[in-house]
């Protein structure tokens, strides 16, 4: 088997991020082993810069219990921000609609 690049790695567990994010948009997010994976991959490669912060990490996974609806969304909105900073990549917001049209069809 071939293997997988790390640029390819850290952008399969974005958009798993990028979707819970946009079905967090309507419901709590139940929180998975995928998703804690997820996050656990990322924050490895983020402890690698000098410049490493934990609080996206932490803010993300505990935002995906809250009830109140706008506070839930924002906080994973910006803890997505954070996380994109912490391993040094750009959120592409066209990416973002796609996963919140996808939500909002499903």
């Amino acid at each position: 088997m071939k293997r997988v690049a790390w640029e390819r790695l850290d952008g399969m567990a974005l958009n798993a991020l990028e979707e819970v994010t946009a079905g967090a948009q309507e419901t709590p997010i139940r929180r998975t082993w995928a998703l804690r994976l997820a996050l656990a991959y990322l924050a490895s490669r983020a402890g690698e810069r000098p410049d490493f912060v934990r609080w996206p990490f932490d803010s993300f996974w505990n935002a995906l219990k809250s009830t109140d609806k706008i506070g839930r969304s924002q906080s994973m909105n910006a803890s997505l921000n954070g996380i994109y900073i912490a391993i040094g990549a750009v959120r592409d917001y066209r990416r973002v609609t796609e996963f919140e049209r996808r939500a909002k069809s499903d």
